[in-house]
């Protein structure tokens, strides 16, 4: 169940919300883009499976992708990809298995290929997203890197960096082709191409 917050920073100024319609909005949208695709939902079709009008979403959000981008961040939740299993390998393999459950599960992985693609071609779009999904996700990876350099599981000379980033092209790229086979043979490979073989 979609249960948004009262207020997306993207919204106009002033506007206050329906919490009833807010919620209605998203889960028309969620239902709109598991049918058709990021590309393919529209609006006006979400406007009307939510019961209300189009100009009501524009009001609170200037377009389609900042819709996608609230709820992107609802259906994969920060909070649950936030793990310390006491090593770094059980670390990222929760994560990367969460990830994979919820774009398996809802329309998330349509909606940040979605995203991404649209953000190559809008400034404004690639800086919201930069904010709000990347930046304010990026300490999901750092952290457990953070604490396995404490516990000696990696060196001072360990690029945490690097691997964060290694991690996220990995599943994005995933992602942009559309593949969802041999997801165990992905997150096996995955992690031990990050940090080597299972000891």
């Amino acid at each position: 169940m979609i249960e948004p917050a009262l207020y997306d920073g993207e919204a106009s100024e002033g506007t206050r919300r329906s919490r009833a319609s807010h919620k209605a909005i998203l889960q028309a949208a969620a239902e709109v883009v598991r049918e058709r695709g990021y590309f393919g939902a529209s609006i006006e079709e979400i406007a009307a499976r939510a019961g209300t009008g189009k100009q009501t979403i524009y009001r609170w959000w200037r377009a389609k992708p900042y819709l996608c981008l609230e709820l992107y961040g609802l259906l994969v939740p920060a909070t649950a990809l936030e793990v310390d299993s006491g090593s770094l390998r059980g670390d990222y393999e929760a994560i990367l298995r969460r990830l994979l459950k919820f774009y398996r599960t809802t329309p998330a992985a349509a909606l940040l290929s979605g995203l991404i693609a649209e953000s190559q071609s809008d400034p404004a779009l690639a800086e919201a997203f930069q904010r709000r999904i990347v930046g304010q996700r990026r300490h999901l990876l750092i952290d457990p890197l953070a604490r396995a350099r404490e516990r000696g599981e990696i060196d001072e000379a360990f690029d945490q960096a690097l691997a964060a980033d290694l991690f996220t092209a990995a599943v994005w790229h995933r992602l942009l082709l559309g593949s969802a086979r041999a997801e165990k043979r992905f997150v096996a490979g995955l992690l031990e191409t990050l940090f080597g073989e299972r000891s």
